[in-house]
């Protein structure tokens, strides 16, 4: 792998894969430090990856995410461990744990956007941010009310200086997780304070001895099959690992999906028609609607949050023609995916309709992963997303106030410029979406 490619898949994935496939064909087989890789840019070759056995498998970059989020994470146990651990975990991530959880974020939607005023041109990831870090501090922290209050305080200012000090660089290039790289450095002194405040919340929640539905409730409550609990270190590392995972992409979402409104009104239109002719008093119904659903697949398409899934082969793996040994990674381009002109047609064009016209498969839409090691939280962020855009829709008038593009900011891509909207005019919402 030359420089100028590896420079391209960390900083513009969506033009390394372009190029690489226009070179290579649908699967490439590199090298980097003397690691073979194989990229596959297909659905065929996600097929492959994704439906091999879970037991051939490894976690993949283990050395760096082990750093970023503990031994304890998802991201870095495999086998055994992780089937145990995320089995222990699922319960507290199913859809039907969510199902109350709507009219919070419908509220904490309107107390970010309170401040918003006409004619105001307001960056759009700020206040998505905050919603997502909202969200987070009350139904996976469950640090939402007035006993909590000064807990809650403390947690967003942790969990927010934690996430702004995960660079790019600390989790592509393990070897500078050292004490006198500065980024690394302030990086772990963000994730120690993570620690001391966590280990000072859990002794409050223990120490109530109630159960509570929040995600830290239900994990606190979870015991694994021969009776035994999650242990306050690998309760912390799971949170962790929820939050890089999931706050900046759900926001990053949320604000693309803004943006694209702006830039497309005849959508928002057909959106809020939607929205309009739904009893928008019941969350549930909310986001079950086609139209809706459309829309935010269509943004998670369009705007590629995680531009590669990758696994660790520790049996041979026969991937688009190329034979991977164990030790040797598999890599699929979720990116070139999402953006092959035969699934998708017009591929970067903002089409929701698509989503409407048909339906597809795990391997031809894969915005959280898939397989064995597909995001844990996807049916939150999902939730999350088309509650809070349906709030914002349905108040606000507004476009974009310059334009936007994809880069990397850590793990996953996002906004270069924030997605800045101009605030045209407040809407008052039909009845039922009052």
């Amino acid at each position: 792998m030359s420089l100028r490619d590896r420079w391209l898949l960390v900083s513009q994935p969506r033009t390394f894969a372009v190029r690489m496939r226009e070179r290579h064909g649908d699967a490439v087989r590199m090298q980097f430090r003397g690691e073979v890789f194989v990229f596959a840019f297909t659905s065929a070759g996600a097929r492959q990856v994704l439906s091999a056995d879970p037991a051939g498998y490894d976690a993949f970059w283990k050395r760096g995410f082990t750093g970023l989020a503990g031994t304890g994470s998802l991201w870095v146990l495999d086998g055994e461990a992780h089937r145990r651990e995320r089995q222990l975990l699922l319960p507290a991530f199913h859809g039907r744990s969510f199902r109350g959880y709507g009219d919070t974020i419908r509220e904490v939607t309107r107390l970010q956007t309170s401040h918003w005023q006409p004619g105001q041109t307001v960056h759009t990831l700020q206040t998505t941010l905050a919603i997502s870090l909202d969200v987070i501090m009350r139904l996976v922290f469950g640090a939402g009310d007035a006993r909590d209050e000064e807990f809650a305080r403390e947690g967003r200012a942790v969990l927010g200086a934690l996430w702004r000090e995960m660079h790019p660089l600390i989790v592509f290039f393990p070897e500078l997780q050292q004490g006198w790289f500065p980024l690394w450095r302030r990086y772990a002194s963000s994730k120690r304070r993570f620690a001391e405040w966590m280990s000072r919340y859990l002794a409050v929640r223990r120490a109530r001895g109630a159960d509570s539905d929040d995600v830290l409730g239900l994990m606190l409550a979870a015991s694994y099959d021969d009776g035994s609990r999650m242990s306050d270190e690998d309760i912390r590392d799971e949170l962790l690992t929820i939050l890089l995972a999931g706050h900046e992409t759900t926001a990053t979402a949320l604000a693309w999906a803004l943006y694209e409104l702006g830039r497309h009104p005849a959508v928002l239109e057909t959106l809020r028609a939607e929205l309009e002719s739904a009893d928008g008093t019941d969350p549930a119904t909310v986001v079950k609607l086609p139209y809706l659903s459309a829309v935010c697949n269509e943004t998670l398409r369009l705007h590629t949050l995680l531009s590669e899934v990758a696994r660790v082969c520790s049996a041979p793996l026969e991937l688009l023609g190329h034979r991977l040994q164990p030790g040797d990674s598999a890599v699929i381009s979720v990116n070139a995916i999402h953006h092959d002109a035969e699934l998708y047609p017009e591929p970067d064009q903002f089409i929701p309709q698509r989503f409407i016209d048909r339906s597809y498969t795990p391997f031809e839409f894969l915005p959280f992963g898939g397989g064995h090691r597909r995001c844990l939280g996807a049916a939150l962020s999902d939730f999350e997303m088309r509650i809070a855009l349906a709030e914002v829709v349905s108040h606000w008038d507004f476009e974009p106030a310059r334009i936007d593009r994809d880069i990397r900011h850590d793990i996953a891509m996002g906004t270069k410029h924030g997605a800045p909207l101009r605030l045209k005019a407040r809407r008052t919402p039909q009845p039922s979406l009052a």
